[in-house]
């Protein structure tokens, strides 16, 4: 088993080495709706080359076997790139599959040599998933699946009981891993988005805002990012040093028909502090400043309003909150997207993101679920 685990380790390690992953996030699903840590997304179909082991616990076998055929072990000897992530079945005998890419066809693909490596379209389908970090093994794994189960019940949606789990990252990178653990849903209907609106705020540190927004009801989902600076594609790297002139702000989709913009504008103002300047605790620097980035002039008419009404009531007339117009948002990093969820036990989660959220929820309880 030890040695089953090392030839895994170095395949894998290998594989994510030799080929450019192009992320499936964007163009291979669509999020449908965000809450209570899970997502629930629409996929398109999807090409699998995929391999069931003798043995189910023999993840090494089954990767080196469909590596074996992307590599060239084919009719055409051709170099298949692949993306993220892996696939593995656990409803079905912890068959592996590799995704192809989403230009290929299925008359185009080349023909494995390997006749135990399976080529088929899984069909599209309403997933739900639960994300999370650090690495995978059957003892997570079976955790995991009953803490989406339990999610998905108290929500009164069903599943087919069809799960699977999802890893993003090479062995080797020890931080920031990413799994996921998906299951089909049953007959689960696809809201219309034509109230879904987005607004942008920056409160400091976008972990913390992510937090404070995630869970209140009629948000839809959450993304950390940069924006309102002047360098395109800007990293995390340049934002912290100063480089950029973006502030870390976070994209938040919200159902119009389930919550105003004015109480979100009131949970942004009670959730941080806005009368410091470029800085909220500990965390120093333009990037931290309280922000808010308007795509609208009704939007824009609505913040002002009540900039004004919590500066003369709450804050004695000293927020020193930006309103600027929106121009481009930049999704930050996948390691800082769903940060507090992933991360809860730890020390800044704790020290300082929990203590906020407590304190908006406390505020503002009617917006929490």
């Amino acid at each position: 088993m030890k040695i089953s685990l090392i030839i895994f380790f170095f395949l894998f390690s290998a594989f994510f080495t030799w080929n450019q992953f192009k992320t499936p996030e964007g163009n291979r699903y669509k999020l449908l709706k965000s809450f209570d840590g899970i997502e629930i997304r629409s996929y398109e179909n999807q090409i699998y080359a995929a391999f069931t082991p003798s043995d189910s616990d023999d993840r090494s076998t089954a990767f080196s076997t469909i590596a074996g055929y992307i590599f060239g072990g084919n009719d055409q000897e051709k170099k298949i790139a692949m993306t993220s992530p892996v696939v593995m079945r656990l409803h079905n005998d912890n068959e592996m599959a590799f995704v192809m890419p989403a230009d290929y066809q299925m008359d185009k693909l080349p023909i494995p040599i390997n006749t135990k490596v399976k080529i088929y379209e899984q069909v599209a389908s309403i997933k739900a998933s639960l994300r999370y970090s650090g690495y995978s093994n059957s003892s997570r794994e079976k955790n995991k699946m009953e803490q989406l189960k339990a999610i998905l019940k108290s929500n009164d949606i069903f599943h087919e009981n069809d799960f699977e789990v999802l890893v993003y990252n090479a062995p080797f990178q020890f931080f920031f891993r990413r799994n996921e653990i998906t299951v089909t849903l049953n007959d689960f209907k696809e809201k219309q988005t034509n109230n879904f609106k987005k607004i942008y705020f920056g409160t400091g540190c976008f972990w913390c805002t992510e937090a404070v927004f995630e869970d209140v009801i009629g948000v839809f989902d959450v993304r950390n990012g940069y924006s309102g600076g002047v360098i395109k594609n800007p990293t995390y790297s340049q934002v912290s040093k100063g480089q950029t002139d973006h502030a870390e702000v976070c994209e938040v989709t919200y159902d119009s028909d389930q919550v105003s913009l004015d109480d979100l504008l009131e949970l942004f103002f009670v959730s941080h502090d806005p009368t410091t300047k470029d800085r909220q605790g500990n965390d120093v620097g333009r990037h931290y400043r309280s922000i808010i980035l308007y795509t609208s002039s009704v939007e824009e008419k609505i913040a002002r309003k009540v900039l004004s009404e919590m500066n003369q009531e709450v804050f004695d007339e000293k927020i020193v909150t930006e309103i600027n117009p929106f121009d481009i948002f930049y999704p930050a990093e996948n390691y800082h997207q769903n940060y507090y969820v992933d991360n809860k036990y730890a020390s800044y989660c704790r020290v300082v993101i929990s203590p906020k959220v407590e304190k908006a929820k406390k505020k503002l309880s009617r917006l929490y679920r």
